[in-house]
Protein backbone atom coordinates (compact mmCIF):
# COMPACT_ATOMS: atom_id res chain seq x y z
CA UNK A 1 0.00 0.00 0.00
CA UNK A 2 2.67 2.30 1.00
CA UNK A 3 4.19 1.79 -2.69
CA UNK A 4 1.47 1.94 -4.65
CA UNK A 5 0.34 5.36 -2.81
CA UNK A 6 4.31 6.73 -3.51
CA UNK A 7 3.45 5.66 -6.93
CA UNK A 8 0.35 7.45 -6.93
CA UNK A 9 1.64 10.74 -5.52
CA UNK A 10 4.83 10.88 -7.93
CA UNK A 11 2.17 10.57 -10.77
CA UNK A 12 -0.22 13.10 -9.39
CA UNK A 13 2.64 15.80 -9.14
CA UNK A 14 3.68 14.99 -12.79
CA UNK A 15 0.09 14.98 -14.06
CA UNK A 16 -0.47 18.15 -12.07
CA UNK A 17 2.99 19.57 -13.21
CA UNK A 18 1.87 18.35 -16.80
CA UNK A 19 -1.17 20.63 -16.40
CA UNK A 20 0.75 23.97 -15.10
CA UNK A 21 2.78 23.92 -17.46
CA UNK A 22 0.17 23.59 -19.97
CA UNK A 23 -1.70 26.35 -19.00
CA UNK A 24 1.70 28.38 -18.54
CA UNK A 25 2.54 27.99 -22.07
CA UNK A 26 -1.45 28.45 -23.71
CA UNK A 27 -1.64 31.83 -22.12
CA UNK A 28 1.46 32.81 -23.30
CA UNK A 29 0.48 31.50 -26.73
CA UNK A 30 -3.22 33.40 -26.26
CA UNK A 31 -1.20 36.70 -25.50
CA UNK A 32 1.36 36.87 -27.68
CA UNK A 33 4.22 36.42 -25.01
CA UNK A 34 7.39 34.82 -25.65
CA UNK A 35 7.80 31.20 -24.06
CA UNK A 36 11.28 31.12 -23.06
CA UNK A 37 11.41 35.28 -22.39
CA UNK A 38 10.42 36.43 -19.07
CA UNK A 39 10.55 34.42 -16.39
CA UNK A 40 6.77 33.54 -14.88
CA UNK A 41 4.69 36.24 -13.23
CA UNK A 42 1.63 37.41 -11.56
CA UNK A 43 -0.68 38.41 -14.48
CA UNK A 44 -2.01 41.34 -12.37
CA UNK A 45 1.08 42.99 -11.36
CA UNK A 46 4.01 41.59 -12.93
CA UNK A 47 6.09 40.55 -10.46
CA UNK A 48 8.48 37.67 -11.48
CA UNK A 49 7.15 34.19 -9.03
CA UNK A 50 9.29 32.52 -6.58
CA UNK A 51 10.01 28.93 -7.19
CA UNK A 52 7.60 28.14 -4.39
CA UNK A 53 4.44 29.57 -5.98
CA UNK A 54 5.07 27.45 -9.28
CA UNK A 55 4.59 24.14 -7.47
CA UNK A 56 1.84 23.12 -8.49
CA UNK A 57 -1.88 23.27 -6.36
CA UNK A 58 0.60 23.53 -3.19
CA UNK A 59 2.05 27.33 -4.46
CA UNK A 60 -1.95 27.77 -4.59
CA UNK A 61 -2.64 26.48 -1.22
CA UNK A 62 0.26 28.20 0.22
CA UNK A 63 -1.08 31.97 -0.95
CA UNK A 64 -4.34 31.09 -0.16
CA UNK A 65 -5.46 32.02 -3.29
CA UNK A 66 -4.44 34.90 -4.22
CA UNK A 67 -0.80 36.54 -5.02
CA UNK A 68 1.51 37.21 -2.37
CA UNK A 69 2.78 40.11 -4.02
CA UNK A 70 -0.39 42.30 -4.89
CA UNK A 71 -3.16 40.20 -3.47
CA UNK A 72 -4.97 39.97 -6.60
CA UNK A 73 -7.20 36.43 -6.42
CA UNK A 74 -5.60 33.65 -8.67
CA UNK A 75 -7.89 32.27 -10.93
CA UNK A 76 -9.25 28.67 -8.85
CA UNK A 77 -9.58 27.08 -12.48
CA UNK A 78 -6.23 26.85 -13.22
CA UNK A 79 -5.94 24.86 -9.89
CA UNK A 80 -8.46 22.50 -10.03
CA UNK A 81 -7.75 21.44 -13.55
CA UNK A 82 -4.01 20.84 -11.82
CA UNK A 83 -6.24 18.24 -9.48
CA UNK A 84 -7.73 16.49 -11.78
CA UNK A 85 -5.04 16.06 -14.16
CA UNK A 86 -3.32 14.97 -11.57
CA UNK A 87 -6.19 12.48 -10.23
CA UNK A 88 -6.38 11.29 -13.63
CA UNK A 89 -2.36 10.45 -14.22
CA UNK A 90 -2.72 8.80 -11.23
CA UNK A 91 -4.82 6.54 -12.03
CA UNK A 92 -2.79 5.64 -15.17
CA UNK A 93 0.17 4.72 -13.25
CA UNK A 94 -1.94 2.92 -10.99
CA UNK A 95 -3.68 0.73 -13.30
CA UNK A 96 0.02 -0.41 -14.89
CA UNK A 97 2.32 0.39 -11.83
CA UNK A 98 5.06 -1.60 -13.55
CA UNK A 99 4.55 -0.58 -17.45
CA UNK A 100 2.48 3.01 -17.34
CA UNK A 101 1.34 3.64 -20.52
CA UNK A 102 3.39 6.64 -21.83
CA UNK A 103 1.43 6.95 -24.87
CA UNK A 104 -1.66 7.59 -23.21
CA UNK A 105 -0.02 10.25 -20.54
CA UNK A 106 1.14 12.03 -23.89
CA UNK A 107 -1.88 11.71 -25.72
CA UNK A 108 -3.64 13.34 -22.41
CA UNK A 109 -0.97 16.19 -21.87
CA UNK A 110 -1.51 16.54 -26.04
CA UNK A 111 -4.99 16.77 -25.63
CA UNK A 112 -5.11 19.13 -22.23
CA UNK A 113 -2.64 21.57 -24.15
CA UNK A 114 -4.74 21.89 -27.50
CA UNK A 115 -7.69 22.04 -25.28
CA UNK A 116 -6.56 24.77 -22.99
CA UNK A 117 -5.56 27.60 -26.11
CA UNK A 118 -8.88 26.52 -28.15
CA UNK A 119 -10.49 27.86 -24.90
CA UNK A 120 -8.66 31.06 -24.66
CA UNK A 121 -8.16 32.01 -27.97
CA UNK A 122 -10.26 30.03 -30.59
CA UNK A 123 -7.59 28.56 -32.51
CA UNK A 124 -4.41 26.39 -31.55
CA UNK A 125 -0.48 26.18 -32.75
CA UNK A 126 -0.45 24.49 -35.95
CA UNK A 127 3.07 22.86 -35.29
CA UNK A 128 1.78 21.62 -31.62
CA UNK A 129 -1.55 20.16 -33.54
CA UNK A 130 0.26 18.35 -36.23
CA UNK A 131 3.28 17.70 -34.87
CA UNK A 132 1.43 15.91 -32.06
CA UNK A 133 -0.99 13.82 -34.16
CA UNK A 134 1.60 13.05 -36.46
CA UNK A 135 4.10 11.27 -33.48
CA UNK A 136 0.72 9.69 -32.19
CA UNK A 137 0.20 8.01 -35.42
CA UNK A 138 3.91 7.03 -35.38
CA UNK A 139 3.51 5.50 -31.78
CA UNK A 140 0.41 3.16 -32.97
CA UNK A 141 0.84 2.84 -36.73
CA UNK A 142 0.19 -0.94 -35.76
CA UNK A 143 -3.20 0.66 -35.12
CA UNK A 144 -3.38 1.75 -38.60
CA UNK A 145 -2.85 -1.55 -39.88
CA UNK A 146 -5.62 -3.37 -38.10
CA UNK A 147 -8.11 -0.68 -39.56
CA UNK A 148 -10.56 -2.78 -42.10
CA UNK A 149 -12.23 -1.69 -45.12
CA UNK A 150 -15.49 -0.44 -42.96
CA UNK A 151 -13.07 1.30 -40.77
CA UNK A 152 -11.09 3.54 -43.57
CA UNK A 153 -14.91 4.52 -45.24
CA UNK A 154 -15.81 5.64 -41.20
CA UNK A 155 -13.02 7.83 -41.43
CA UNK A 156 -14.01 9.60 -44.56
CA UNK A 157 -17.21 10.01 -43.88
CA UNK A 158 -15.70 11.17 -41.02
CA UNK A 159 -13.73 13.77 -42.79
CA UNK A 160 -16.37 14.96 -45.28
CA UNK A 161 -19.12 15.13 -42.47
CA UNK A 162 -16.72 17.88 -40.25
CA UNK A 163 -15.63 19.77 -43.30
CA UNK A 164 -18.74 20.29 -43.93
CA UNK A 165 -19.41 22.02 -40.42
CA UNK A 166 -16.40 23.81 -41.27
CA UNK A 167 -17.53 25.45 -44.00
CA UNK A 168 -21.13 26.57 -42.03
CA UNK A 169 -18.25 27.78 -39.31
CA UNK A 170 -19.54 25.02 -36.74
CA UNK A 171 -16.12 23.52 -36.40
CA UNK A 172 -12.74 24.33 -37.22
CA UNK A 173 -9.87 22.79 -38.62
CA UNK A 174 -8.20 21.45 -35.57
CA UNK A 175 -11.46 20.14 -35.01
CA UNK A 176 -11.63 17.99 -37.77
CA UNK A 177 -7.88 16.80 -37.14
CA UNK A 178 -8.26 16.35 -33.25
CA UNK A 179 -11.26 13.98 -34.33
CA UNK A 180 -9.39 11.96 -36.96
CA UNK A 181 -6.85 11.33 -35.03
CA UNK A 182 -9.02 9.87 -32.20
CA UNK A 183 -11.22 7.45 -34.14
CA UNK A 184 -8.11 6.38 -35.27
CA UNK A 185 -6.67 5.87 -32.06
CA UNK A 186 -9.68 4.12 -30.42
CA UNK A 187 -11.51 2.83 -33.12
CA UNK A 188 -15.17 3.51 -34.56
CA UNK A 189 -17.19 2.72 -30.99
CA UNK A 190 -14.77 4.04 -28.82
CA UNK A 191 -14.83 7.53 -30.42
CA UNK A 192 -18.92 7.41 -30.89
CA UNK A 193 -18.95 7.38 -27.31
CA UNK A 194 -16.25 9.86 -26.64
CA UNK A 195 -18.28 12.23 -29.28
CA UNK A 196 -21.55 11.64 -28.36
CA UNK A 197 -20.51 12.29 -24.57
CA UNK A 198 -18.88 15.58 -25.99
CA UNK A 199 -21.65 16.64 -27.71
CA UNK A 200 -24.09 16.32 -24.77
CA UNK A 201 -21.83 18.92 -22.61
CA UNK A 202 -21.69 21.27 -25.23
CA UNK A 203 -26.03 21.03 -25.53
CA UNK A 204 -25.79 20.91 -21.58
CA UNK A 205 -23.28 24.19 -21.66
CA UNK A 206 -25.37 25.82 -24.56
CA UNK A 207 -28.64 25.08 -22.00
CA UNK A 208 -27.26 27.14 -18.91
CA UNK A 209 -25.08 29.45 -20.67
CA UNK A 210 -26.69 30.47 -23.81
CA UNK A 211 -23.21 30.61 -25.34
CA UNK A 212 -23.26 30.62 -29.28
CA UNK A 213 -19.57 30.25 -29.80
CA UNK A 214 -18.12 27.49 -28.13
CA UNK A 215 -14.82 25.99 -28.38
CA UNK A 216 -15.04 22.04 -29.52
CA UNK A 217 -11.84 20.62 -28.22
CA UNK A 218 -12.52 21.28 -24.39
CA UNK A 219 -15.20 19.48 -24.49
CA UNK A 220 -13.38 16.36 -25.78
CA UNK A 221 -11.07 16.60 -23.40
CA UNK A 222 -13.87 16.31 -20.32
CA UNK A 223 -15.18 13.25 -22.17
CA UNK A 224 -11.88 11.73 -22.51
CA UNK A 225 -10.88 12.02 -18.84
CA UNK A 226 -14.50 10.75 -17.92
CA UNK A 227 -13.97 7.79 -19.61
CA UNK A 228 -10.44 7.81 -18.72
CA UNK A 229 -11.37 7.54 -15.00
CA UNK A 230 -14.53 5.51 -15.13
CA UNK A 231 -14.09 3.34 -18.37
CA UNK A 232 -10.33 3.21 -18.95
CA UNK A 233 -10.88 0.65 -21.77
CA UNK A 234 -12.07 3.18 -24.21
CA UNK A 235 -9.75 5.35 -24.47
CA UNK A 236 -6.83 2.48 -23.91
CA UNK A 237 -4.17 3.38 -26.85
Amino acid sequence: MIILLLIFLIAFFIGASLASFAGCVAWRFANNVPQTIPRSFCENCGHALCFWQLIPVVGYLLQGGRCAFCKHKIPGHETLIEIMFGLFCGKIFLLHPDSPNLLTLFLSAWLLFLAWTDALKFCVPAASLYGGGALLLLCRIDALAQRNSIDWCFFLLLFCLMRLFEQKQMFGAADTFVCLILSVLFGIQNFCFLLFLSCCLIILHYAFFHQKMLPFIPFILCSYLFFGCFFPQVINV
